[in-house]
Parts: C-alpha cells; structure tokens; sequence
C-alpha cells in the first residue's frame, strides 16, 4: 500500500524540487511534474516528509472526484461526495509526524481552475460544513479579507480543475515555506524554498566556503549552512539592521553562519577561496544598492570573479529589469542556466554562471536529468515561461 503526496513549489523549480524530493525521501516514486506541483508516492508517510526544503507546501492526497459543474449550486454537491473519502485513514498519516487533536479546528483552501458561477469561498464554505461531522471539529471560515479567527490544526486543500476535484490535507502544521527562523525581516526578503533551490543548484563541496554578498536576513546563508553542515558559510551585508536580523534568524535556526560587514563592491575575501557565491541582488526596488555600487552593479559582476576557485560557482536571483545575464556576458561570464521566474508579482532571472575562462558549472546529481524531464514535459521551457 502506497500514499500520495503533492508539493506545491514555485513554479520554474518544480525540477529542483522532484530531485530533492527523489534523493531525500527514502521510497519516493511515480514523480510527476506539472506546473506549481509534483506529485509522488512513498510506502508511508516519514518525517523527512516535512524536512524537504525547497518546496513551498505538502499535502498528502486524500482522493477525487468527477463529473464537477460550473452551475452555482455544485460546490455543495461536490462536497457530500468528498465526505465519502477515506478521512480517518488520512488523519492517521497526518499523525504520523505531527499531532493533530481529537476534534481539530480546521480551515479550507480551494483552487479553481476554469470559468465557473461560483468562487473559492463557496467552494470552501461548502466542504467545510460538509467536512465538519466527518472530522469531528470546527470548520474555519476564510473571507476575501480575513483568513481564520485562529491558528488551524488542519488545512483541507481541494483543487477544481475541469470535471475533477481533488482534495488533500496538509502534512506539515503550517506552509512548509514559513520558517520557523524567519522572524526578523526587512523589506526585500526572500522566499525561503527559493534561496534552498539556488543553494541546491550551487552544490558546495565538503570543506568549502560558500558566500553570500548580499546577505539581507540571511534566508540563503541559513539555508546554506543548514543543507550542507560541512561547508563554511560568511554572511555580508552593508546595512548592520539587516545583520542583526541575519544573527538572530541565524541563532533561532541553529545554523553556523559568520556575518561580516562589507561593502559588496569590495568585500574583504580571499583571492580563490570561495567555491560558490549564492546571493540575491538589490533590485533597486524595495532595496536599493548602496556603498560602492550605488546606482548600479556593474562593479560587483566584474568583481566577483576574484574570490572564486578554480572550479567556482555563481547562483545569482535578479530581477529581469536588472539585465543581469546580458550585464554577466558583458563582464566575461559564462552562463549555464538562465531561466524565470515570477516572484512577488515581478520576473526575475533565476542564473548559474562561472567566469568564462572556466568551464561552465554543470548541474550536479540527477538536477539535470529533472530539467530535462520538466522541459519535455512542457511543465518549464528553456527561459523559464
């Protein structure tokens, strides 16, 4: 007896998820990639279920149904028959890595796809009357302005795509996305399944020094020492607030992070020292470049060669309006992933790079058979969209 479980992830890095899912969970099989979402089995549920890092959030299935109108009056139909599922088969894997009470408080969050006569909410509000003797507990409304009056113990997924909708439960108790470091933050932070997939893509080898420039709350710097325990991880930034905020994130994650202050224009490292720069760029939105580089990066591309080993790396995250791959080009890099990405509402450039006297950084482990497969798949195309 096999469970199935679906990831939601950013959509352009399904590929980095399916491979991390396929190296980290011990039995997973039957992936398969679509947009925003991959969708796998394993013999039962495990903890390192919940550990996965670049995936926005995990449900396991619950089950289906077909024959889904769009006439106003289906949303209650379709609930009485998702009432139907096995309910108490889920909550028992649900418990297998976390408590969930007798009685559980829950909440409901419907995806539709496709024209219809009725909205999320009336989606939600059904399955969620329906749903309540079933699970024994209080159903928590949504509104278009106010999300539950409290914390859920359980969230019911239900996806309407076409003629079908599918229903899941959240694994983990809260988004897999929210971390638990993350407290202090400022304007710009980045999303923290987003900085996991540039660390992934990045692969540090043991015993290397992996450096982020551009540190801000330091997500890609404790994301960094928290996936690879045996690489040396130096944090800068020039604005010591966000430092602060870099330490104390740091300390509540339990992640060995050396934070400098410095100017990324000229940061005070090691000719050849470093393996990999991870980094996200001020994009001169909410965070404007300041110190050396104020008004633009030109100096940082063609610096940052200098602290680079031999067989050094760059994952870079820029917005599209920054030109960053033609700015790299410029400066003498040499560019072997370049995709988009939507983040925030704004594209950005997702770059893997290395000077271009060097060879170019290969995706490492199975990451470039996955790009392959969600390229053939049509789930992502060779620039992103």
């Amino acid at each position: 007896m096999t469970v199935s479980v679906v990831a939601r992830s950013v959509h352009g890095i399904e590929w980095v998820c399916a491979e991390e899912i396929t190296s980290r969970v011990p039995g997973a099989r039957r992936v398969t990639l679509a947009r925003r979402e991959v969708t796998f089995q394993v013999p039962a549920v495990d903890e390192a279920l919940v550990d996965l890092r670049t995936v926005d959030d995990l449900f396991l299935w619950v089950g289906e149904v077909d024959g889904v109108g769009t006439a106003r009056s289906d949303p209650p139909f379709t609930a009485r028959r998702l009432t139907r599922l096995d309910w108490g088969r889920a909550l028992e894997q649900v418990r297998r890595v976390r408590p969930v009470p007798v009685g559980p408080c829950f909440d409901v969050v419907a995806s539709i796809e496709g024209r219809r006569r009725y909205n999320r909410y009336e989606v939600q509000d059904a399955v969620g009357a329906a749903l309540a003797p079933v699970l024994r507990g209080r159903y928590l409304t949504r509104t278009a302005t106010t999300g539950p009056v409290t914390e859920p113990d359980l969230t019911v997924r239900v996806f309407v795509r076409g003629p079908r909708a599918v229903v899941a439960l959240r694994l983990a108790a809260r988004p897999l996305h929210r971390r638990g470091y993350k407290v202090d933050t400022g304007a710009g932070t980045l999303h923290p399944p987003l900085a996991a997939a540039m660390v992934r893509l990045a692969d540090p080898p043991p015993g290397g020094v992996l450096v982020d420039p551009f540190a801000g709350d330091g997500t890609i710097a404790i994301e960094s020492a928290l996936a690879y325990p045996g690489t040396r991880v130096v944090a800068a930034d020039l604005d010591p607030r966000r430092l602060a905020n870099a330490a104390r994130n740091a300390a509540r994650a339990g992640a060995a992070v050396a934070l400098v202050r410095a100017d990324a224009a000229a940061p005070p490292l090691r000719p050849g020292g470093v393996s990999a720069v991870v980094t996200n760029p001020p994009w001169n939105l909410a965070v404007d470049a300041g110190g050396g580089l104020a008004g633009s990066l030109d100096r940082f591309w063609r610096r940052l060669p200098d602290p680079l080993a031999a067989t050094g790396r760059a994952c870079l995250l820029t917005d599209a309006e920054l030109r960053a791959p033609a700015a790299l080009a410029r400066a003498g890099w040499r560019l072997s992933l370049a995709t988009r990405l939507r983040l925030a509402g704004r594209i950005s450039h997702l770059l893997l790079c290395a000077p271009a006297d060097r060879p170019a950084p290969e995706l490492a482990g199975d990451l470039g058979s996955w790009r392959r497969r969600a390229l053939s798949d049509g789930v992502v195309t060779d620039d992103g969209f």
